[in-house]
């Protein structure tokens, strides 16, 4: 039976996810911390098989995914469709900054409404219209391999959600810190969860 490995890695961290801003689609590098966390993703993943490595083209996951594909040899295969949800004028804002423009904001996430991030953004159902075609696509061209998929923090909770069959707005499966990873496997016959949040780091900082 063909097995399919998908590892999704979160980028590592930036001046934004250590102020607790919302970063959507801004183009935020990483920091000081999140170079190291890079480096120790990629010692972390060095003795899987990947076949291949995607990522979104910005570049705090980028040179993330840049940092692993160098270790393993490959070459990284950017895919806008792997952007964070865009939160457009919500961007660069901490929270507090948001829920005093849009009040429900707090109440609608814990909940896990789908809502707009803001006049310009998107909703999270538009975010996985956007972004899952590029997983089918992926699933498509390397059927029983192992693939290194390097994105969001939002859109990979939303996705695994949605590959895992889950209710829409069920929280059952927590973010993924920087630079942590979860695999989920395919066959023809099932998906399942292998693991979730692995933390890759090796913590000299």
């Amino acid at each position: 039976m063909s097995i399919t490995k998908l590892v999704f890695l979160r980028h590592g961290r930036t001046a934004w996810n250590d102020t607790r801003r919302l970063q959507g689609q801004a183009d935020v590098e990483l920091d000081r911390v999140g170079l190291k966390q890079a480096q120790s993703a990629a010692h972390a993943l060095s003795n899987r098989e990947f076949s291949a490595v995607y990522t979104s083209d910005l570049q705090r996951a980028a040179v993330t995914a840049r940092a692993v594909a160098d270790v393993l040899g490959l070459e990284v295969q950017p895919d806008k469709r792997l952007q964070e949800i865009n939160v457009g004028s919500w961007s660069g804002k901490t929270r507090m900054q948001v829920e005093s423009e849009f009040p429900q904001y707090a109440t609608w996430y814990t909940e896990g409404r789908d809502f707009r991030r803001s006049t310009e953004g998107e909703t999270e159902a538009e975010m996985l219209q956007r972004a899952m075609p590029a997983i089918d696509r992926i699933l498509r061209r390397h059927k029983g391999q192992e693939v290194l998929v390097v994105g969001h923090g939002f859109l990979f909770s939303k996705m695994l959600q949605s590959i895992l069959g889950l209710p829409a707005g069920a929280r059952i499966i927590g973010a993924l810190g920087n630079a942590h990873w979860s695999e989920v496997a395919f066959s023809e016959r099932a998906t399942w969860l292998v693991a979730h949040n692995v933390d890759t780091q090796l913590r000299d900082w």
